[in-house]
């Protein structure tokens, strides 16, 4: 009989439990650092998303703005990386002229003595100009294709954005004039 056998209270913890510990904490770090290393980039897209659209958009708005006064455009001058017109500003007509630049990937705006670069040196992987004329030789639409590249470091590809489109002068409409819709509704 095992009367005189006394069972003691253990008061300390053993090797295989802290080694057990150890390994628990070890899997939920590593989780943790997974979670945060996907958010961080799933942050860092976005943010470079968010940045060529606002490069994109002030590249389109400033070429719309331009493009809306042409008056004429200078054939010479134009080709798939230039394109150089006059526009009517203040009453006069101005030459302006946008650049492409493969070798530094920027986009140049030059109007009068003034050049500018959308403040996206390096972001502009690829531009096109493309003017329509018609059959007499004069100018109907712009089309302009783009593509854009984030500039931030970080780890991951980079990330793109690209866009076509189609720009109209409201100086060279031959149809639809404003001066023969004045005449138009007096008439009627």
């Amino acid at each position: 009989m095992v009367e005189g056998i006394s069972i003691r209270k253990r008061r300390g913890v053993t090797l295989v439990e802290i080694v057990i510990v150890a390994a628990i904490s070890s899997m939920v770090l590593t989780s943790a650092v997974m979670i945060m290393n996907r958010t961080t980039r799933h942050f860092k897209k976005g943010t470079d998303m968010l940045n060529i659209q606002r490069l994109m958009d002030s590249i389109v708005e400033r070429v719309r703005t331009d493009v809306r006064s042409l008056k004429r455009i200078i054939p010479e001058k134009c080709n798939e990386t230039s394109f150089t017109f006059f526009a009517i500003r203040d009453g006069e007509e101005k030459e302006i002229g946008y650049t492409y630049d493969a070798e530094t990937h920027t986009l140049f705006r030059k109007d009068e003595n003034r050049q500018s670069n959308f403040h996206g040196s390096r972001q502009v992987k690829s531009f096109l100009f493309k003017p329509e004329l018609d059959d007499a030789g004069n100018f109907k639409f712009l089309n302009v294709a783009m593509q854009l590249i984030s500039d931030e470091k970080g780890s991951g590809k980079a990330s793109t954005l690209s866009i076509a489109c189609q720009f109209y002068s409201t100086c060279v409409e031959s149809d639809l004039k404003i001066s023969s819709l004045r005449k138009n509704q007096s008439n009627k």
